[in-house]
């Protein structure tokens, strides 16, 4: 047996963070989708940054977030704790797959689901780990790696206080971190990293993570609803794929740890096809369904003071000034500013104030 094929067995790979909406009543997603006890989730109030949420189910750090306010689909939030708490104490005693559970999901309430957010991460358990954030961070600084096309890297910490080094832009929804598992967990815990280390039986933590959001969430679903490898291979193949090293000549080539680090793992990536969000929908129908002519019809009755009892008829102006948005249509509204890179925190905040302003209470045409 060879000593990679040995260190290999040393690694771990699987999910870290999880979350969807689904258009389901909660106690049919804890019992159905969760496949737990309603009686073991307790009711908190809280609301779930850009949604329109305030209150949620919690269990083990599994919360369930939902509206009685208006129709927007309940979210399900595995943090990373989370994931762990659920995947340690249910999903291996099922002896199912973190994968399988995707399958899952998909194979029975998929048409129901819009994945949000979805972290994959790989640990290294090897005494010399393969890399570790500073061997990485020595390309990064001589532009010699490359995290698909970009060159942006972030790092943080010390050999003391322990390193993190982020591939990608701060807005990426693709952005991979490597950094040192042990001394952050032993930070939580208020020990000493070697303390740690000795109980955890271990000389070495390396994590490697990366955060899928948007367009990205839902390809990386879609490649894992059709994947037959597991979750090592899988991911391996995505940082294969996504992290390209430079020679000095600024030609592509394998250093001797990354040769050894992926073995025969097969490089693999994704596209995006690009959709209509539903706001571009809704003005594309405006533009060149009907709408837009029904306006001008509307107002050529009025210029001509011409009566459509038993409607009262007033300026376009004025019925644009005081109609509301549907609870429904700002909550589409406050997603897409959210979604908009242009846009600092500060504008999309004043906006979306806007925009819950203008929303009505009632099925009135006006408040």
């Amino acid at each position: 047996m060879s000593k990679d094929t040995d260190k290999n067995r040393n690694l771990t790979a699987g999910l870290d963070w999880l979350q969807f909406q689904i258009d389901m009543k909660i106690d049919t997603i804890i019992t159905d989708v969760l496949g737990l006890d309603s009686d073991l989730f307790i009711q908190k109030s809280g609301n779930l940054k850009y949604y329109d949420y305030e209150k949620y189910w919690i269990y083990g750090e599994i919360k369930l977030y939902y509206t009685e306010k208006s129709d927007t689909p309940s979210m399900i939030q595995f943090s990373g704790s989370g994931w762990a708490f659920y995947k340690d104490n249910y999903l291996d005693a099922w002896e199912v797959t973190e994968f399988g559970y995707i399958k899952f999901l998909d194979n029975s309430f998929g048409h129901l689901i819009e994945p949000k957010r979805l972290d994959m991460r790989l640990d290294d358990f090897n005494d010399k780990a393969y890399y570790t954030p500073k061997t990485l961070l020595n390309y990064c600084q001589k532009r010699r790696l490359l995290y698909g096309r970009s060159t942006i890297y972030k790092p943080f910490g010390d050999d003391f206080t322990g390193r993190t080094l982020y591939l990608g832009a701060d807005d990426s929804t693709k952005k991979t971190r490597i950094y040192d598992k042990l001394v952050e967990q032993a930070k939580k815990l208020g020990i000493r990293p070697k303390d740690l280390a000795v109980d955890m039986t271990i000389k070495s933590w390396i994590r490697t993570e990366t955060e899928f959001r948007q367009d990205d969430v839902k390809a990386i679903w879609l490649e894992i609803i059709k994947t037959e490898q597991n979750e090592l291979e899988f991911y391996k193949g995505y940082l294969k794929g996504k992290i390209k090293f430079l020679d000095k000549g600024g030609k592509q080539y394998h250093p001797e740890f990354w040769r050894h680090f992926m073995l025969k793992t097969t490089a693999w990536s994704y596209k995006i096809v690009k959709k209509q969000t539903p706001i571009l929908d809704k003005i594309n129908w405006f533009m060149n369904k009907g709408a837009l002519p029904i306006l001008k019809m509307y107002q050529f009755l009025y210029d001509n003071e011409i009566p459509i009892d038993p409607f009262e008829q007033y300026p376009i102006s004025w019925l644009i000034e005081e109609s509301r948005y549907s609870k429904g249509l700002a909550s589409e509204i406050i997603k897409y500013l959210s979604e908009i890179k242009t846009l600092s925190e500060d504008k999309k905040k004043d906006l979306i104030k806007q925009v819950q302003a203008q929303t009505k209470d009632t099925n009135s045409q006006f408040d």
